[in-house]
């Protein structure tokens, strides 16, 4: 199932969601739309740690390595 939701900013609510990926696309992105959010990479486990709004700069865990 592909994932099309509106995605907002836990501090100041902003809409995260971006651009739409192009149909023919969607299914190798498993979403309808890019994000606006900027994620961290912990290179040593190969996944996004973090994410950061680019309007307020706040910043959160990924929920897959909250305690």
């Amino acid at each position: 199932m592909i994932a099309s939701y509106e995605e907002r900013c836990p501090y100041c609510n902003a809409n995260l969601q971006g651009d739409p990926i192009p149909k023919e696309s969607q299914k190798v992105y498993g979403s309808t739309h890019l994000t606006l959010k900027i994620g961290f990479t912990d290179i040593t486990l190969d996944s996004i740690i973090k994410w950061k709004c680019p309007v307020c700069e706040g910043e959160w865990a990924n929920k897959r390595f909250k305690d």
